[in-house]
């Protein structure tokens, strides 16, 4: 997947084009070592109640309300109060598509405004926000409403790295001193959901199928303790079978050696029948070969149970557990 050119300045104006190109074959302001280059970079379109930090290579933080696109977007454009908004863009228009149907920031001649969609990365701060609304995302069982406290983060790639512990966690903080009802929204309301963590991988949660795309996460001690009863059941079910082939087992000896007393002068018994006793040896037969099958499928059941159920440090293959040891939820 291409990232294109890391030196691109075919979208340097016109009028500085020359300057540029001379600079350039003269090695001045070629960036090297974060020395100053010439590239393309468009102008803001400055809302007049926003204060802003400009970098030299398109760099923006933005103080002001809230607006996550134009002049006309978001709860600024409303009127609204308590909707400030601090907006951190690195590449304003870096996806812009210019009239050669090339992708990249234009330069200084043309007006944009910021876009989730279309700028290098960015990070969204704001007082009140419709922030799944401005970013394009999905729904979840239980958003946050319109006009909520946001903050978003965009970009190719986004990692959170803790050298010990990351927590991601939803619903109020535990802390004293704010009352009974315990801490409220940004706005006052009362905060009375836990409030959920959607993990959406593509972005997609339409159904489908085979069911719901979202769908809640597995909790693995309950899990774990779930399938050990299966296991349980299943161990007993062996148990109840295997009493059962055996008393089988024992029914066909006794067929296969039973034999009748003759009403004669004098009782005679007679020999096994002659149909039965074979049949009673091929049956003895195959009643070996299915107990050793069976001790053989009690074994696995228990392998089973211990290598993916089990948390054991000692285990050859740990990476079978279906518990992970790091990672939790609740």
């Amino acid at each position: 997947m291409s990232r294109g050119k890391i030196v691109d300045q075919s979208k340097i104006c016109s009028d500085i084009e020359a300057l540029v190109k001379q600079n350039r074959k003269s090695g001045k302001r070629t960036g090297i070592f974060n020395k100053p280059i010439d590239e393309p970079i468009p102008t803001y379109e400055k809302a007049q109640v926003e204060n802003i930090i400009t970098g030299q290579n398109n760099s923006f933080i933005i103080l002001g309300r809230d607006r996550p696109g134009t002049l006309k977007t978001g709860f600024g454009a409303k009127g609204a109060t308590q909707s400030a908004r601090i907006d951190l863009i690195a590449g304003l228009g870096s996806g812009f598509q210019n009239k050669d149907a090339t992708f990249g920031p234009p330069c200084e001649n043309t007006i944009i405004n910021p876009n989730f969609a279309l700028d290098g990365a960015r990070i969204y701060m704001s007082q009140r926000a419709d922030i799944d609304k401005y970013m394009g995302l999905m729904n979840t069982p239980r958003d946050s409403q319109p006009g909520s406290s946001a903050i978003g983060l965009k970009a190719d790639a986004i990692r959170i790295h803790a050298r010990q512990d990351v927590k991601i966690v939803s619903g109020r903080m535990r802390v004293e001193g704010v009352g009974r009802d315990g801490e409220r929204l940004a706005h006052g309301g009362k905060n009375e959901v836990v409030g959920t963590i959607s993990l959406i991988a593509g972005n997609y949660t339409n159904p489908h199928a085979q069911g719901p795309a979202l769908q809640p996460m597995v909790k693995g001690d309950n899990l774990s303790q779930c399938i050990e009863e299966m296991f349980s059941i299943i161990s007993e079910l062996y148990a109840m079978i295997k009493a059962n082939g055996d008393h089988i087992s024992q029914l066909n000896t006794s067929t296969g050696a039973h034999i009748h007393t003759l009403a004669a002068p004098a009782p005679i018994p007679t020999i096994p029948s002659p149909t039965q006793l074979p049949f009673a040896g091929v049956l003895s037969v195959l009643d070996m070969v299915e107990r050793a099958s069976a001790e053989v499928m009690s074994r696995r059941i228990q392998s089973v149970a211990q290598r993916y159920i089990k948390l054991n440090d000692t285990d050859p293959e740990p990476y079978r557990n279906i518990r992970s040891k790091h990672v939790f939820t609740t």
